[in-house]
């Protein structure tokens, strides 16, 4: 088993002794590190006022931020609300139309159903085979069909 060995004293030279006092300065040396101090002192508070300015301006632009996506959202709702009812005014004409459409079709159909009876009752009258009743209707064939 090992004995422990004795471990010698650091002793400091005699010709180094340590002053509590600190190193010695001189007045200029003094008034030197009372300004560099007075610097970082007002580095410091110039520092704390800008990062407390930043973060108002911060606060801020959140703010407008959020006031510009709610006139955003605002203004989105109304062209979606706008475009609805362009949707329904389109349908509606869409419909108007697709009415003028089959209205018209039904008066051509009524016109050349008219101008075939009409070409069929000359042609009997040509050949002079008419009744009194052919005659009515072809006087009545041109009377327009709005006066009917």
């Amino acid at each position: 088993m090992k004995t422990p060995t004795k471990v010698a004293k650091k002793t400091t030279p005699s010709g180094m002794k340590r002053s509590r006092s600190g190193p010695s300065l001189t007045g200029a040396q003094c008034l030197e590190g009372m300004q560099s101090v007075m610097q970082v002192a007002v580095q410091a508070v110039n520092l704390a006022s800008e990062k407390e300015r930043t973060e108002q301006v911060k606060a801020q632009s959140l703010r407008d931020m959020h006031l510009s996506n709610n006139e955003v959202e605002i203004t989105h709702l109304k062209v979606a609300e706008r475009r609805d009812e362009l949707m329904t005014e389109r349908m509606a004409l869409d419909k108007a139309r697709q009415d003028a459409d089959i209205k018209h079709e039904e008066w051509m159909q009524d016109y050349a159903m008219r101008e075939k009876t009409i070409e069929l009752l000359r042609e009997k009258i040509r050949q002079g085979n008419v009744s009194v009743q052919e005659l009515e209707l072809l006087d009545r064939l041109h009377i327009p069909s709005s006066n009917q």
